[in-house]
């Protein structure tokens, strides 16, 4: 990659940052392209360059907050840790991204995604139903997992967990207000899966 590449691709990554953090904090609708010229230093010409409009920056934004998530997520289940260590660490992975992420924005904007990359997140969306389904059976292979309460019950006990954290921005605020509350909602979650 020559000089002018590189710097190409730090200011595109500069813009990413700037509107994240400003989505995250004021939400998609109250943030101006201004403002996010600013933050990142660069010239609205620049954004518009980059992404021809603030629609298609927030779409450019929640792919690559979606792929980060789709990857770490698979990363952690297909790691080397204990089923118990993984399963945690899941819980914590879905719990971090919608606090980083600001549960309005990704909500609303994850919604958008969905529907215009239907097949791609679909897919991905599959890929990790798959992982979860196959870390429960090797749970309860292995002892670690409840052998007693249906795998389709636990993958509904999950999706619960996922769906609040994300579709409630009060939840969020709650866990940054009081980080033990997190780590108890995940004890009572692994106490409700494991032996």
């Amino acid at each position: 990659m020559n000089g002018f590449e590189k710097r190409r691709k730090e200011k595109k990554e500069a813009i990413l940052l700037a509107a994240k953090e400003l989505f995250k904090q004021y939400g998609y609708h109250k943030v101006s392209i201004a403002e996010i010229a600013k933050r990142a230093s660069v010239s609205q010409v620049s954004i518009y360059n980059f992404f021809e409009s603030k629609e298609n920056l927030k779409n450019q934004l929640m792919k690559t907050l979606w792929e980060d998530y789709y990857h770490t997520i698979l990363s952690v289940i297909n790691s080397e840790e204990t089923v118990q260590k993984k399963i945690e660490k899941f819980f914590y992975t879905v719990a971090v991204y919608s606090r980083n992420y600001s549960a309005n924005f990704v909500a609303e904007s994850l919604r958008s995604q969905l529907k215009t990359e239907e097949n791609t997140t679909e897919d991905q969306l599959e890929k990790i139903r798959q992982a979860i389904v196959f870390l429960i059976e090797q749970g309860k292979s292995e002892g670690a997992i409840k052998d007693t309460i249906t795998t389709d019950a636990m993958l509904n006990l999950i999706d619960m967990f996922r769906f609040y954290v994300i579709h409630n921005p009060q939840a969020s605020l709650n866990y940054d207000q009081n980080p033990h509350l997190l780590d108890e909602m995940i004890s009572l979650l692994l106490t409700a899966l494991l032996v």
